[in-house]
């Protein structure tokens, strides 16, 4: 998954420096599997610090369908 991972860095950072450039305030980033219960929590954990540390200005809202005692806990 660390390849993967790094792919979907690359393709945020894009679309957010995009976002911020035209003054958009929402973008929403998904991540599914079987079940929920692990590579897209892991995913979308990993996703979120990624975006925290990279754009502190940011607000990120983690919400996990299957597990939600894990929800915004980053």
């Amino acid at each position: 998954m660390p390849k993967f991972l790094e792919l979907v860095k690359n393709l945020v950072s894009i679309n957010i420096d995009n976002y911020l450039a035209r003054d958009f305030e929402h973008l929403q980033i998904n991540f599914g599997c079987t079940g929920g219960q692990h590579r897209s929590v892991y995913a979308a954990e990993k996703i979120a610090t990624f975006i925290r540390e990279k754009y502190p200005q940011i607000t990120v809202k983690l919400n996990h369908d299957e597990q939600p005692q894990l929800n915004n806990h980053v």
